[in-house]
């Protein structure tokens, strides 16, 4: 990223600005591959509580090489759940604002993880894996909160936090990613072009736990790990042609895919409306689960996300937006854009408002131009 994350003139590389916290005082959680990302030259930065690997030398490299072949990162951080009971279901369609009652076994859904004013706490993907469990992957930076709340909400299920156990998640993402996975899982049952989840047996690897899904707009998958499988089929991956990529990759690909981040475009004071995310709450008015009352109160929304693309000089988080010299919303998301070789940006503004478009960068009313969203088209399912 640049203008305040990597400056194509020096190089130099700030602050992220999807690291939410301060660097933390108490020792960081290590995923299974952190001796393996510093090995590769990774530059290890702390999010939310975990060492984990920002880049391998240039953000913008890795981030092509995502939309050009394919790259994997390691998502092991994030916060992974199971609920299990035949209750399971009917307590899931209350706590979240998606219906899982009718999620079939072997899909996965995105849901918003409301309060009960109608703002968003997380958003999350649930996958069903038998009639009566459900497997739900959360940001990591939100794991304590959203299992309490959860855990709450589903007081008739059992429960377990699970993103400890020392497994991790492998997101393998870009158009080679269905020929990379090919290579190593050579297993009769695996058929890269599965709906949504694959259990496979017998693999090199042993049992392996699949699902296409994935934080880039691209064609690819995420792979579940045991305990003692992460490092090898990481290792398999990258000697099979797949490039090491690190969260800043990751950040610029979401943005450019015009993918949410919690705190960001989405966070308690945001409602799925104002966001762009009135799928994640489908059916709201003939529903009820936590949230829904104070949906009627927020629809129509009065502020909306829209996107920016700038010329030179990337606008950050929390820049003031500008429409016809008046002050109408604030910067989300900002990243110099490797697809597009220039600057987007992704910004919350009042609903009424129509231009011409500026934003304050140090004090200089920079014109920008108003663009749908997402920045790149999404291939996940070519």
């Amino acid at each position: 990223m640049l203008d305040g994350r990597l400056s194509a003139q020096t190089g130099r590389l700030r602050r992220p600005f999807f690291i939410l916290s301060p660097p933390s005082t108490t020792p960081l959680l290590a995923t299974p591959l952190r001796d393996a990302h510093e090995s590769l030259g990774g530059k290890l930065v702390d999010f939310a509580g975990w060492e984990m690997p920002l880049d391998y030398g240039s953000i913008l490299g890795e981030s092509q090489a995502v939309r050009d072949k394919a790259g994997v990162f390691d998502v092991s951080h994030m916060a992974r759940f199971s609920f299990t009971g035949a209750k399971a279901q009917k307590e899931l369609d209350h706590a979240l604002g998606a219906r899982m009652s009718d999620l079939p076994v072997g899909k996965a859904r995105y849901s918003l993880l409301l309060a009960e004013d109608g703002g968003i706490l997380d958003d999350l993907i649930v996958y069903r894996t038998t009639e009566e469990s459900f497997f739900v992957v959360v940001n990591a930076s939100n794991r304590i909160r959203d299992w309490e709340t959860l855990t709450a909400r589903l007081s008739a299920t059992e429960a377990a936090d699970i993103t400890l156990d020392g497994g991790g998640i492998l997101a393998l993402q870009g158009p080679q990613a269905k020929t990379i996975l090919s290579q190593i899982i050579k297993t009769e049952d695996f058929c890269p072009e599965f709906l949504d989840l694959a259990y496979l047996r017998k693999t090199p690897f042993g049992n392996l736990f699949l699902a296409r899904t994935g934080y880039t707009g691209e064609h690819g998958y995420e792979i579940f790990t045991a305990p003692g499988q992460t490092k090898d089929i990481w290792n398999a991956l990258l000697e099979a042609g797949a490039l090491p990529a690190g969260l800043g990759s990751r950040d610029v690909l979401r943005l450019e895919a015009g993918l949410p981040l919690y705190g960001h475009e989405i966070h308690e004071t945001v409602t799925p409306f104002e966001a762009g995310l009135g799928f994640g709450v489908m059916g709201w008015k003939h529903r009820t689960f936590v949230g829904s009352d104070a949906l009627p109160h927020v629809h129509p929304p009065k502020r909306k996300l829209i996107g920016f693309l700038g010329e030179k000089r990337v606008p950050r988080e929390g820049y003031r937006v500008l429409s016809d010299g008046i002050e109408v919303g604030v910067i989300c998301s900002g990243a110099w854009s490797a697809t597009l070789d220039k600057p987007i940006a992704t910004a919350l503004v009042q609903e009424n408002c129509n231009g011409p478009w500026a934003v304050d960068i140090r004090g200089k009313e920079t014109p920008v131009h108003i663009t749908n969203l997402p920045f790149v088209p999404h291939r996940s399912r070519d």
